[in-house]
């Protein structure tokens, strides 16, 4: 049987490690209901997230129409199958899946004994490569239909360390060779840095088994380097590394992908000279071929899967339509913004006293139901999603990017704000009725990624998000207060708004001019092009 392996994340961190859970045949639904076959208690999933179907013919995954999507390396998913060692994500939860070999990989299975019967079979070998002795017509034929096998069972998405084993597995199982070692350039430096050495009896040992001469000019040449007798080698008289490393018989080929050459592959045997002939370096450099195919896909999926870390970790705190321009960008996050926003802070009244009189796990349950519906009116006025505080919802407008009209977008979410939880208490008449404050205030901040590359957490910093959450005390239960700096943003006769007393706040010398948001004004606006109307958003 399969498995989903949950990962441990910075988003979704876990003491326990990797979570790993047998996937049976048939459907398991994945989400946050107790119900649930793979059931994660993280408010990123909806109650039932995603499905997925494990039959004969593989499995296969289905979106149930999440929030926050399904994504299979790195690209969002309504249908879409999983190959082993493919990665999952739904919403910020990451998973791996993963074939019980043994049971469940009959394709591969298939393919490793299509392998053995290409080779020797116990029979005679002539020459390096293990095929039985037999007519030069059918032995051209066999070495084609062995990397032909090879390129099948290298076509399967792995991760890179564990795709450079397999490959070894099969160099060491065609040809007869002592010591192999497998470079790769630094996509940054472009350097070739070792990655892989194996011998085939005993450990390699901390010393490099090959010469950095040999493996530079097949590099550099982008073309096979086969010596006879490394030793007497005219090419290589100056290389220490053949003399204290014994190489004899040895070859080495690039790994050249369609565009650019990966790495190189080295092979050595340590018993005598003129080991190797053109058909064994010909027929290495075809194999080399496969396994930087195999590499280069090996690459894209790992960039995909960090892609889709990151796309994840962005639409914490983005709207859809600005994470592809985000992602896109190599600068951002790096230095810190300052700019002008409008915050936005909403908390629920009486939460402290709702919360004693609930259980733990009901609490979470309303609060599960509570956050997503608020963030999605964030994101539809196109704001950012600073952070949840306990109860609290902190969203600004004007960071990461700033437009003309980020006030009347704040102003325009918080009223939806309010209609929309009036709706979900109306959904639920036995459950506690929810009542929610909102404060809304303007300044300037510096917006930056506080913390580390690997753990993303945007914020902003500065005095205005303080008076915000101040601001939010000074409202009631079901209102919503602006402070002068908000209003004075605003259109100008675009918002039904009542002077309340100016507010003595916390870390001011001076009492701040609030007033009271009721809703649109009179006069008809035209609908926003992010959301509805907002003269619909007052009348649901």
């Amino acid at each position: 049987m399969p498995y989903l392996i949950q990962e441990a994340t910075a988003s979704a961190p876990s003491e326990a490690g990797e979570v790993r859970r047998r996937l049976h045949a048939g459907p398991t639904v994945v989400g946050r209901a107790r119900k649930c076959g793979v059931c994660v208690a993280d408010i990123s999933l909806s109650r039932e997230h995603a499905r997925i179907d494990v039959g004969q013919s593989g499995a296969f995954v289905t979106d149930l129409g999440s929030r926050n999507g399904t994504f299979v390396g790195g690209v969002r998913v309504s249908t879409s199958s999983l190959p082993n060692g493919s990665r999952l994500q739904c919403g910020e939860v990451v998973f791996r899946f993963e074939e019980d070999r043994p049971e469940s990989a009959p394709a591969a299975r298939f393919l490793e004994a299509s392998l053995q019967e290409l080779l020797d079979g116990g029979a005679e070998v002539e020459g390096t490569i293990r095929i039985q002795t037999t007519s030069p017509e059918n032995r051209a034929r066999k070495k084609l239909d062995i990397l032909l096998t090879v390129s099948r069972i290298l076509s399967s998405p792995e991760p890179l360390p564990r795709l450079l084993e397999r490959v070894f597995d099969l160099l060491f199982q065609i040809f007869d060779i002592d010591r192999a070692a497998l470079l790769l350039a630094d996509e940054a430096t472009g350097r070739l840095v070792p990655r892989l050495s194996r011998a085939k009896r005993g450990e390699v040992g901390a010393t490099p088994i090959y010469s950095r001469q040999i493996v530079e000019e097949a590099f550099a040449k982008k073309r096979g380097v086969i010596s006879s007798d490394a030793t007497l080698d005219p090419r290589f008289m100056g290389s220490g590394s053949v003399r204290i490393t014994g190489i004899r018989s040895s070859m080495c080929v690039p790994l050249a992908s369609r565009t650019q050459t990966l790495g190189v592959l080295y092979v050595d045997h340590l018993s005598g000279p003129d080991r190797y002939g053109p058909e064994d370096l010909e027929f290495l450099e075809g194999f080399g071929a496969q396994a930087a195919v195999a590499v280069d896909n090996g690459r894209l999926y790992a960039r995909l899967e960090e892609e889709a870390v990151r796309r994840t970790s962005l639409l914490r705190f983005f709207p859809p339509s600005l994470v592809g321009p985000l992602l896109g960008s190599s600068a951002f996050g790096l230095e810190p913004m300052d700019t002008e926003v409008t915050v936005l802070f909403s908390d629920i009244s009486g939460f402290t006293s709702l919360s004693s009189r609930l259980p733990p796990r009901e609490v979470v349950g309303l609060l599960n139901r509570y956050f997503p519906i608020m963030a999605e009116i964030v994101f539809r006025y196109e704001g950012t999603l600073e952070k949840y505080i306990g109860d609290a919802l902190m969203a600004i407008w004007g960071a990461p990017v700033q437009r003309p009209d980020d006030a009347d977008r704040a102003v325009a979410a918080a009223l939806e704000m309010q209609a929309a939880l009036a709706r979900l208490n109306a959904a639920r008449p036995g459950d506690p009725e929810l009542a929610i404050h909102i404060g809304l205030n303007s300044g300037p901040v510096t917006f930056a990624n506080i913390g580390s590359a690997d753990y993303v957490q945007f914020a902003a910093i500065g005095d205005s998000t303080n008076v915000a959450s101040r601001v939010c005390n000074v409202a009631g239960p079901g209102e919503i207060v602006a402070s002068g700096s908000t209003v004075s943003s605003l259109t100008p006769g675009r918002w039904d708004l009542a002077a309340l007393p100016p507010a003595t706040v916390k870390g001011k010398d001076r009492p701040v001019n609030v007033y009271l948001v009721r809703g649109p004004s009179a006069v008809p606006r035209l609908a926003h092009p992010a959301g509805p109307s907002l003269d619909e958003t007052v009348s649901r």
